[in-house]
């Protein structure tokens, strides 16, 4: 579900690329109604999930590469948490026009889901990051302090802040969105939460559209709840209605295939391989 945190065609001379896919897991737009998430996570250390990233520009289609999610566990600080590891790095063909090896990993509360650590280092073709968060309580029930420091080529920079509770990074979000109860949404309805990027904390909305079928590039089917996010407006993308997620429609609630059409073609992120889920896999169709 795509975050649009980049929003001008310098997106597509590749900066930032990773982190544009991993946020198709994501969406930016519009505070609408406060969501409903389901009681306990709907995944478990164990889980693993590979994607491969495809893009169409005109007459020209390649594979771009993949990204691999997976999780695991790890004491942070005295506190029991979830590792939300993620890496994505291009391959083939495509490293003619750009190379990306970039890494993230997030550190969720077990008891409460709630942000610990984060980091990232992101290699994009001459480009470099190395980013971090520490999440510290701020003794307010309603907020989370936030130590952010943020290493690149030009230096160093180092910030604090106060962030609302329902906000975190990245990857926390992707795997907090897979708990919307989605069985209580009926079609148009719009969940709202809020995704922390660098020191800014973007507003997020995701519309439910309904139910598909929806055919992977490995050709297998998966019955589908779909999301079409209401993005922030900038060059990439062309209107607001330009991305779907299909997400599968069992408990488990993981993205199976994503579609993002750009200015310059489309970009198309397609589950290869998942395992270790928590739930039984019913959304994947029976040959």
């Amino acid at each position: 579900m795509i975050c649009l945190i980049i929003k001008n065609t310098k997106a597509m001379n590749m900066k930032h690329i990773m982190s544009l896919i991993i946020a198709m897991m994501l969406s930016v737009g519009n505070i609408f109604s406060q969501a409903s998430y389901v009681d306990t996570p709907v995944f478990k250390v164990g889980e693993k999930a590979t994607y491969g990233i495809y893009f169409n520009l005109g007459f020209i289609s390649m594979k771009a590469g993949k990204i691999h999610f997976e999780v695991g566990e790890a004491v942070v600080r005295g506190e029991d948490c979830y590792k939300l590891s993620v890496n994505g790095y291009t391959q083939g063909m495509f490293e003619r026009f750009y190379v990306v090896r970039d890494t993230f990993t997030s550190y969720i509360s077990k008891k409460t889901l709630q942000p610990v650590y984060y980091h990232d280092g992101k290699h994009e073709d001459s480009y470099w990051s190395y980013s971090t968060y520490l999440y510290t309580d701020n003794g307010n029930a309603d907020s989370l302090h936030v130590n952010f420091e943020y290493i690149k080529r030009k230096g160093t920079s180092r910030t604090e802040f106060n962030i609302s509770k329902n906000a975190c990074d990245l990857i926390a979000t992707c795997y907090k969105v897979r708990n919307l109860d989605v069985a209580s949404m009926s079609r148009g309805d719009v969940a709202a939460f809020s995704l922390l990027f660098e020191d800014i904390v973007y507003e997020l909305g995701l519309k439910f559209t309904g139910k598909e079928t929806v055919k992977l590039k490995d050709g297998s089917k998966y019955k589908t709840s779909v999301f079409v996010p209401t993005l922030i407006k900038g060059d990439l993308f062309k209107n607001d209605e330009d991305l779907k997620i299909y997400v599968a429609d069992d408990d488990n609630h993981y993205p199976v295939y994503v579609e993002a059409s750009l200015k310059m073609g489309k970009a198309v992120a397609s589950l290869e391989s998942i395992s270790g889920t928590k739930y039984e896999m019913s959304g994947k169709k029976k040959k």
